[in-house]
């Protein structure tokens, strides 16, 4: 045991990719062979469902044996950074709704049905889904926001420049979504999208002092314009979807040339050592 929370002291960003990846894809792989009849009954699904939050059970196991309890609650008050400015306020809430109704616009100009009155129609189906979505840890915002912006980018930018570490994170962001696209939940293309989203998180991280709070914000109100909101049928779904991949990597490059390397415009940014180092 002790070397164990030796090598975990030692490299805990390798530690908390793998504890990240094992929890995760089991939790994703193991209830899909049990629906499908291959493993015990569909009864047992649950606990291995619950494995799922990889990235947030990760943060918290890794930061427990490198930093103790001090470490937790470093790591937890980036929930509290909220003295950010209403402009990042409003970046965090409005970033991803106004992508998603671009792409859904968009999608009109290539042939699909104006989209105005479904969006209008769905607002509040769409505010209950950013209330659930801010809070359930079985949810992509909560599972994943403390660990990939909580965790790991800090540990990154110490060796790399904000934008180099964001897109290091961007690769292991999307290794950790491939067995969405082999088990056919996710499309193949939408992982351009997954980098993107990932360069431009770190862009509002770095921007709002290492505010976990911001990119969970963000990361509950994108996904709320969706194609079921939209009544699409199956092309104009999937049109739908390629155009929201091609919005995310335009902005994701919009944000690169407009605030540089640092993904803050300033020469030599350093984030805060929040996180206690190994």
């Amino acid at each position: 045991m002790t070397s164990i929370r030796g090598q975990i002291s030692r490299y805990p960003l390798v530690a908390f990719f793998a504890i990240a990846y094992i929890l995760t894809w089991l939790g994703w792989i193991l209830p899909e062979r049990i629906y499908a009849g291959t493993l015990l009954t569909g009864a047992i699904a649950l606990p291995f469902l619950l494995m799922v939050p990889g990235p947030l059970y990760a943060a918290l196991i890794v930061t427990a044996i490198t930093g103790g309890r001090p470490g937790i609650g470093a790591l937890l008050k980036k929930f509290a950074i909220w003295r950010v400015g209403w402009e990042w306020f409003a970046v965090a809430l409005l970033l991803a709704p106004a992508i998603g109704v671009t792409a859904a616009y968009l999608n009109m100009v290539f042939g699909g049905p104006n989209p105005t009155a479904a969006l209008i129609a769905s607002v509040p189906t769409i505010l209950m889904m950013f209330a659930i979505r801010l809070v359930n840890p079985l949810d992509g915002p909560m599972q994943e926001e403390l660990g990939w912006r909580g965790f790991a980018l800090p540990l990154l930018q110490e060796r790399h420049l904000p934008l180099v570490a964001s897109a290091i994170l961007g690769v292991l962001v999307v290794i950790w979504h491939v067995p969405l696209v082999l088990l056919d939940m996710l499309p193949a293309y939408a992982l351009f999208g997954t980098f993107a989203f990932t360069i431009v998180f770190g862009w509002l991280f770095n921007n709002t002092r290492g505010s976990v709070l911001m990119t969970l914000i963000a990361h509950a109100a994108d996904g709320l314009v969706i194609t079921g909101n939209l009544g699409l049928n199956a092309i104009d779904s999937q049109r739908q979807i390629m155009l929201l991949v091609a919005t995310w990597c335009v902005t994701a490059l919009v944000v690169v040339m407009l605030y540089g390397a640092t993904l803050t415009g300033k020469p030599n940014t350093h984030m805060p050592r929040n996180q206690p180092r190994a």
